[in-house]
């Protein structure tokens, strides 16, 4: 669940911005979704010594179930000018990325110099510096991209393409493409204002964004008036204004409806799976919403996944796939996973070098017996001992079950803190079970990665029509968000956004959820996994944003008995 809001935080920092000599700029915007007011966006551009400096900043309030959350994030590009830019150097010189978000903070630097980069990434009190190869093919800094679009808009091209890094999506180039769609009018300062729209498409971002400049006068295709994005929560508009009315905006005030950010994106299910617990396998239809999409989610750990063989007509309908789920049949890992480094690695989120974490995974010496009654998650993966001493899968089962001891303060008031910071505030929801979990399987030398995707919950209040947070399931299988006892007349099926963790044991992927009384339940349904190594900032959870919102689910089987 919450590397989906991570998702979304991320694309809330991937707009603003695209030389001439760039003219300096000091621009505010009133962010709203659903037409309601929650926070600014505030963009710089300064010149100074050779270099240009551009910065995004952004604040914005909403809701993640009943509590009110604040988020801010700040994007800045360094580059040089035309004229200044050494010749074996690239244009840009750094990027930074700052992202706080429930009082915990995120930061990533990266650096260009010749033939490579380098990323630090900091989290919490943990920094962490990776060197990576620099993109060899032409790519444009920020500024310059900016330039770019201007040239094509002016000289009446109806769509312009060029290559550049986000660094909010980590220092990955990623291609842009933005396609002239028509001219409408926008208020501007109480005034009426040509303007023509834009659709932006970031490749491996699958979300619909669209852009709106000035189609006349002095900022014609220049200055940004107004970013356009949908939302499952709500279509989300950042629109020119001042200082004042934006930084109001961004002031909670009592009585003012903000949009809720968990319980909207969840998707409900048919029908409901009758002891999620105790059930080996359940097979599920999932449905894409839009046609024009592709539906891609990946055979992994427990997960099978299989295209739905249609005629007819109803071949032309919306993507779906048939996902299967069976604690029985574990994936094999390729030959390039197991080679993976990554998976083994510390980063600044998955820090498995911090002594902390080191010694908290050292003090499971010996198996401790798996939670709940039964083996769920366990199932289809060999012992493997060796030496003497536990085996892998024995450790694994019992590193689970430390994280979700350890873990006590089970919420949704920390924000993507790393495994070393949890670990010492033992606070956290999913996504900090997730990357726990991870670190300290890697702190025993057991490959680890942290998966994203749906879980199965139960919970419906009559009144609000609402869910609950998939953080807090408890040994009957509901998730209680208030504590209160449920109805069952009253319950609902539903699946929300979550993390887990896969370690890779005897050469399968074995999937493992901390936040659970057990292992792991056939209620997940994987959407992607990442090794969450620095390189990869947030661009390989992308894949999940054209996911929200979109989705329908439908329970076509669910077995209780044991394949043999």
């Amino acid at each position: 669940m919450r590397r989906s809001l991570l998702a979304v935080a991320a694309l809330l920092g991937a707009w603003g911005a695209r030389e001439e000599d760039w003219p300096d700029e000091d621009l505010w915007y009133t962010v709203r979704i659903a037409d309601a007011p929650v926070g600014s966006l505030h963009t710089t551009v300064s010149h100074d010594g050779g270099r240009y400096l551009s910065t995004e900043a952004m604040h914005v309030l909403v809701h993640r179930g009943d509590d009110l959350s604040e988020m801010q994030f700040q994007t800045d590009f360094i580059e040089y000018d035309e004229a200044s830019k050494p010749a074996s150097l690239p244009r840009a010189i750094e990027t930074s990325y700052v992202q706080e978000f429930a009082k915990q903070q995120i930061k990533m630097l990266c650096r260009f110099r010749e033939g490579e980069i380098e990323l630090t990434s900091h989290n919490g009190e943990q920094t962490h510096v990776t060197v990576a190869p620099l993109e060899t093919t032409e790519w444009a800094a920020r500024l310059q991209s900016r330039r770019q679009f201007k040239q094509g808009c002016l000289a009446g091209a109806e769509a312009i393409k060029y290559r550049t890094v986000r660094p909010e999506l980590g220092p990955k180039v990623v291609d842009v493409t933005s396609m002239r769609v028509g001219r409408e009018s926008l208020l501007v300062d109480g005034v009426d204002t040509p303007v023509t729209v834009w659709d932006v498409a970031i490749a491996g971002v699958p979300v619909n964004m669209s852009e709106v400049y000035p189609d006349e006068g002095a900022h014609r295709c220049e200055r940004l008036y107004q970013m356009r994005m949908q939302m499952p929560f709500g279509d989300l508009r950042a629109t020119i204004s001042n200082r004042a009315e934006a930084e109001a905006a961004a002031v909670h005030v009592e009585g003012r409806v903000l949009p809720e950010l968990v319980y909207a994106m969840f998707v409900p299910l048919s029908k409901r799976i009758e002891s999620v617990n105790e059930a080996y396998e359940v097979r599920v239809r999932v449905t894409l919403r839009d046609a024009l999409q592709k539906l891609e989610l990946p055979t992994a750990g427990y997960q099978a996944v299989a295209p739905e063989a249609r005629a007819g007509a109803d071949d032309a309908g919306p993507p779906r796939v048939i996902v299967t789920v069976n604690v029985e049949a574990p994936s094999k890992a390729t030959a390039a996973e197991l080679a993976d480094a990554a998976f083994t690695s510390p980063s600044a989120m998955v820090d498995s070098s911090d002594t902390f974490l080191q010694k908290l995974a050292a003090s499971v010496a010996s198996p401790r017996g798996a939670k709940g009654k039964r083996r769920a998650g366990a199932a289809g993966v060999g012992a493997g001992a060796g030496g003497g001493g536990p085996s892998d899968l024995e450790v694994a089962l019992a590193l689970r079950d430390l994280v979700y001891e350890h873990i006590e303060t089970k919420d949704l008031t920390t924000a993507f803190a790393s495994a070393s910071e949890v670990a010492r505030t033992k606070a956290g929801d999913c996504t900090e079970h997730a990357v726990l979990l991870a670190a300290l399987l890697r702190c025993r030398q057991i490959p680890a990665r942290v998966c994203h995707g749906l879980v199965y919950v139960e919970r419906y209040d009559e009144e609000t029509e609402r869910g609950g947070h998939a953080v807090a399931v408890t040994p009957d299988g509901h998730v209680h968000a208030d504590g209160a006892d449920i109805d069952e007349s009253a319950v609902r099926a539903q699946f929300g956004w979550h993390m887990w963790t896969q370690a890779l044991v005897n050469g399968h992927w074995m999937d493992l959820d901390a936040t659970l009384h057990v292992p792991y339940n056939v209620g997940h349904i994987l959407v992607g996994t990442s090794s969450m190594a620095d390189v990869e900032g947030h661009y390989e959870h992308m894949g999940m944003a054209g996911l929200i919102g979109n989705l329908d689910m439908e329970l076509l089987y669910q077995r209780y008995e044991p394949s043999s």
